[in-house]
């Protein structure tokens, strides 16, 4: 028998991961293809990702403001919470597929620091810690849903407005923010990509600047799934 395929998605804001991890999914079920998800943080179900959650409801103070390697040791380490259960369903074959994972910490916690080179030391720093310390295991393909920022911050700016039922000039401030922030997320994504071979780009937005339908992303994932494969075995 031999070793599962392990496939992580991920992007930043609006790009539809937990949607398409759901088509892969079902694309290989389909398929009569053994498959299992997991899905990061473990907010219900590892100590770790419990922590991360009540973090995240601000029952410890301002998490956001947490400098970004103490807040990614957190999210790692619940990753090596999971990690047995991964290599185990691995091992039997299994392919597994991941929403989310050491990625989401490079691409998030990177977009928190401003100073290109700092960032990249942090990258390295980071790759070290999931990877070689912690020995989590190591996708063999990452695939990274591309929103470009300014599509990201629509997206932001709508649900905020549909729940508050408009955009105050707090509000508008805070999209700002988000655009600083979701530009230096999106910059650690591509100096991942151009590292890292295990890596591969999905464009969400056409050339035109459209939203590409699901369902033309799920055929572009399938078709990286299928190469991958081909490659390994």
């Amino acid at each position: 028998m031999h070793q599962g395929m392990f496939i992580v998605l991920d992007g930043n804001d609006g790009s539809g991961k937990a949607t398409q991890a759901k088509l892969l999914l079902e694309r290989f079920e389909k398929e009569g293809h053994p498959v299992a998800h997991v899905d990061f943080p473990a907010y219900d179900r590892n100590v770790f990702g419990t922590l991360i959650g009540e973090c995240l409801r601000g029952e410890h103070g301002d998490f956001v403001a947490l400098d970004p390697k103490i807040a990614s040791t957190l999210y790692a380490l619940d990753r090596f919470e999971s990690a047995p259960k991964i290599r185990s369903l691995l091992s039997e074959g299994v392919t597994v597929v991941a929403d989310r994972y050491a990625s989401s910490n490079q691409i998030h916690q990177g977009g928190k620091i401003e100073g290109v080179e700092e960032r990249k030391q942090f990258l390295s720093w980071l790759e070290e810690v999931e990877y070689g310390t912690l020995q989590i295991p190591k996708p063999d393909q990452v695939i990274y849903l591309d929103v470009p920022v300014a599509t990201s911050l629509e997206l932001l700016s709508q649900k905020r407005a549909v729940k508050n039922g408009g955009l105050s000039e707090g509000e508008m401030d805070m999209v700002e923010q988000d655009r600083n922030y979701l530009e230096r997320s999106r910059e650690s994504a591509e100096l991942l990509a151009q590292q890292e071979d295990s890596w591969r780009v999905v464009p969400c937005v056409s050339s035109d600047g459209t939203l590409r339908t699901r369902e033309e992303i799920h055929e572009d994932i399938w078709e990286l799934v299928q190469a991958l494969e081909k490659g390994l075995y």
